[in-house]
């Protein structure tokens, strides 16, 4: 897989702080109606810098486990320990130890795996019967109404370059009815799109993201030097008020 953020990439970590004080809070609140408490097993795929992965390790308590994983776990240093396990895992090909599990829980990766529906059924078979799937993956709808039309053609131009990627973006509509197709239940589905001015975490995780890929975008995505100043002044604007993305977070339940 050639994934485009890696995680030597500089400013990556930062980045990934930044997305996870953005997303950490309605991550938690989606989780917390799982039910998830003590003594359950839990996997997370893709764990990052871990920030789901510690805040589930407290919610199962001594009693519970909770295996964070990702293809290069280099960022999770020093969190392991106690009833957190942190494991290099690639979840197209190898199967979990431990399985089955009472929650599968992954966060912002299926968009980046061409091979995301079948990851989807995968995850699936290593819950427990009565076990519980979390997916929050992003939709990119709200760059349809990005001001000015120069930052609209940017985004436009990032979503073409990111399809060519096989990266999809669109990807957390397409979570229900895949679950749905895998057998699971009380599917629940709930999106929310944050609007954010320049200065802002939001802004700055933007900032990062996009000043990392620049060269790429601008190589392979005819985006023009002046699209990314102009973005990067806006970002730093306070006066200047947008919304990019929405994280859509599934959760469901393996009959049991």
């Amino acid at each position: 897989m050639d994934y485009v953020w890696q995680h030597d990439l500089k400013g990556e970590a930062d980045r990934l702080r930044l997305m996870s004080r953005l997303l950490d809070p309605s991550s938690r609140f989606r989780l917390l109606r799982t039910g998830v408490g003590a003594g359950w097993r839990c996997l997370e795929i893709g764990a990052g810098n871990g920030s789901v992965s510690q805040w589930l390790a407290r919610q199962v308590g001594p009693t519970g486990h909770v295996l964070a994983t990702d293809l290069h776990p280099d960022l999770m240093q020093g969190i392991a320990g106690g009833n957190l396990e942190v494991r290099a895992f690639d979840v197209v090909h190898d199967d979990p130890p431990g399985a089955p599990f009472d929650l599968v829980a992954v966060r912002a990766l299926l968009h980046h795996l061409p091979e995301r529906r079948t990851v989807v059924a995968r995850m699936a078979r290593w819950l427990k019967p009565g076990g519980w799937l979390f997916v929050q993956e992003p939709d990119f709808y709200p760059t349809w109404t990005v001001e000015p039309p120069s930052q609209k053609t940017l985004w436009e131009q990032f979503i073409r370059w990111a399809q060519a990627h096989q990266i999809d973006y669109y990807v957390g509509r397409k979570i229900p009815a895949w679950v749905q197709q895998e057998g699971l239940t009380d599917i629940s589905a709930q999106g929310h799109a944050e609007l954010y001015n320049g200065g802002s975490d939001f802004a700055q995780w933007w900032d990062y993201g996009l000043r990392e890929i620049a060269g790429r975008l601008k190589s392979e995505g005819g985006v023009s030097d002046a699209a990314l100043d102009e973005f990067h002044t806006l970002a730093r604007d306070p006066a200047y008020w947008t919304t990019t993305i929405a994280f859509t977070a599934t959760t469901a339940r393996k009959p049991g």
